[in-house]
C-alpha cells in the first residue's frame, strides 16, 4: 500500500510491509535499492516486520549528529566548524570521500574502525577520528606465533545482522557482501537468530617447526615378525590435512577404502573406527571441517587443530570423549580404541565400553598413533594379531599414544589411489591424509 505525508511540503511514497515480504521482494516491487531503502528507515540491518512502514522516496533523514551540529547557535567566521564524533555512510559514499570531507586520512578512519579493508555498508555508523589521528597501531601478535584464517560455524545471536557478520568477515578474511553471501548460501542479504553461518575468523597459531621428512611417505616393514604397511605423516607442513572421508552418500552410507580414496583424492586412506553394522553410523564422535556428524560412548581419540597439532585424549578436559564432549579448537576428530599405547608403553588398561569379544580375538588389524604432536603414524596388517601384539607392533615404530581402528575385514590401506590392503568389507568411512590441501581450515567453536 502506497501513503504519501501531508505535512511535508515534499510528499514522498511508503509502502506497509506485509507478511512475507523481505527488503529484497520489497526493491523489487519499489524499483528502490535495498541499500536506499535501509538508508531512507535508517535500518542498521535487513530485519523487518508485518505492519511497518517504510519510506520508499524523499530526501535522506538527517543523522542525531548532524541534527546537533546544524542546532548549534551561529560561530564567529574565525571559528572552525565542530566536527562530529559519528558518520553515517550514504549511497555513493567510500572511505576516501568520507575521509575528505571529514578532514581525516582513510588509514586513521580505518583505524579508529577496525576496518582491515575499504568496504562500507549504506547505514553503516561511522568513528570519526580526531583532526590529525594517525592509523590505529595493529595489535601484535605474541611471540612464536603468526596468524591464520580459521572458518568456525556460527550461531547467529539476537543482536546479529547481516551487515555486522558481513563486515566480521570482510575484515578477517576480506570478503566482499556477495562472497559472503555465497560462502552461506544466502539467496538474500538477511540472517535470522538462532541460523547457521560460516565465519571466518583470524587467530594466532604457534609456528610450526621446520618440517622433517616428507609430507607423507609409504612403507612395507617387518616389526617383530609381523609383515605391516606404514604410512607417516609430518604435520609440521602447512599444506597437510588429515580427515574422515565419507561416502558419496554421506554419513550412513558405506564404501570400501579403495573406493573412498579413488574419491576423496587422498594421498593415503585408511580405514576408521567401528560402526554399526546396519546403520552405518560411527560409533563414536566424529568432528570433520569443524562440524560434529555423530555422537558415541567411545571415550578416546585423535584430535587435529587447523594447524596441525594432534593429540589422543578424550574430549571433556578432564572427561572424556563422547557424549557432552565439545572438541573446542578442533578441525578433526575420530574416537576410536581402546588406547593400546599409553606415554610410550603397552597398554593393557581398556575402557569398559570395549566389550565386543571380537575385538580380542586374533584378526588383521589397523592403529592410528602420534610419536609427536607433529609426527602422525597409520599403520595396517591383514596378519592375525591379538590386540597386545599389535600395541608391541604400534610401540616399536615409536608411537607414544596409539588408538586401535577397525579390523578384521574392515582392515584396509590405500596409497595414491592404489589399493595397499583392500577392506574386504565396506565401511562407514576412511582416514585421509592429504598432502598438497589449498582450502579453509575450519575449527569447532
Amino acid at each position: 500500500m502506497l501513503l504519501f505525508s501531508l505535512a511535508s511540503s515534499t510528499a514522498f511514497a511508503a509502502v506497509t510491509v506485509q507478511k512475507g515480504d523481505t527488503l529484497f521482494t520489497l526493491s523489487r516491487r519499489t524499483g528502490v535499492s535495498v541499500a536506499r531503502l535501509q538508508a531512507l528507515n535508517q535500518l542498521p540491518g535487513t530485519l523487518i516486520r508485518v505492519g511497518q512502514v517504510l519510506r520508499t522516496g524523499g530526501t535522506l533523514p538527517v543523522t542525531k549528529a548532524a541534527s546537533k551540529v546544524a542546532a548549534s547557535p551561529p560561530k564567529s567566521a574565525s571559528a572552525k566548524p565542530q566536527r562530529p564524533s559519528r558518520y553515517t555512510v550514504r549511497s555513493g559514499d567510500t572511505l576516501s570521500k568520507i575521509a575528505s570531507k571529514i578532514g581525516v586520512s582513510v588509514r586513521a578512519l580505518q583505524g579508529a574502525n577496525q576496518l582491515t579493508g575499504t568496504l562500507i555498508l549504506v547505514g553503516q555508523v561511522l568513528k570519526v577520528p580526531p583532526a590529525g589521528a594517525s592509523a590505529a597501531r595493529v595489535p601484535a601478535l605474541p611471540p612464536n606465533t603468526e596468524a591464520r584464517v580459521v572458518y568456525t560455524y556460527r550461531t547467529v545471536g539476537v543482536r546479529d545482522t547481516f551487515v555486522t557478520l558481513a563486515q566480521t568477515a570482510q575484515q578477517n578474511a576480506k570478503l566482499t557482501s556477495a562472497q559472503f553471501m555465497n560462502l552461506n548460501h544466502l539467496r538474500i542479504a538477511w540472517v535470522y537468530p538462532g541460523m547457521k553461518v560460516l565465519l571466518p575468523q583470524r587467530i594466532p597459531v604457534p609456528i610450526p617447526p621446520a618440517p622433517r621428512r616428507r609430507a607423507v611417505s609409504l612403507s612395507a616393514v617387518r616389526v617383530l615378525d609381523t609383515a605391516v604397511q606404514v604410512v607417516r605423516v609430518d604435520l609440521r607442513w602447512r599444506d597437510v590435512l588429515v580427515s574422515p572421508v565419507l561416502p558419496s552418500r554421506g554419513i550412513g552410507s558405506s564404501a570400501r577404502v579403495s573406493t573412498l580414496a579413488r574419491q576423496s583424492g587422498a594421498t593415503a586412506v585408511i580405514n576408521g573406527s567401528y560402526f554399526h553394522p546396519r546403520s552405518y553410523i560411527p560409533a563414536g564422535d566424529l568432528v570433520v571441517q569443524g562440524k560434529r556428524l555423530s555422537w558415541g560412548r567411545i571415550p578416546v581419540a585423535l584430535a587435529i587443530t587447523p594447524d596441525n597439532r594432534a593429540y589422543i585424549g578424550g574430549g571433556g578436559g578432564a572427561g572424556s570423549s563422547g557424549v557432552g564432549s565439545n572438541w573446542t579448537g578442533m578441525e578433526t576428530v575420530i574416537a576410536s580404541g581402546p588406547q593400546i599405547v599409553r606415554g610410550g608403553q603397552v597398554s593393557t588398561a581398556y575402557s569398559r565400553v570395549f566389550q565386543d569379544p571380537a575385538l580380542f580375538g586374533r584378526a588383521a588389524r589397523s592403529a592410528i598413533g602420534l610419536s609427536s604432536n607433529r609426527d602422525l603414524i597409520l599403520v595396517s596388517t591383514h596378519a592375525r594379531l591379538t590386540i597386545s601384539e599389535m600395541s608391541k607392533v604400534m610401540a616399536r615404530l615409536g608411537a607414544k599414544d596409539a588408538l586401535l581402528l577397525d579390523g578384521g575385514s574392515s582392515a584396509g590401506l590405500s596409497w595414491n589411489n592404489t589399493s595397499v590392503l583392500e577392506s574386504v568389507r565396506s565401511v562407514s568411512y576412511g582416514i585421509g591424509v592429504f598432502s598438497e590441501y589449498s582450502g579453509r581450515r575450519y575449527s569447532r567453536t
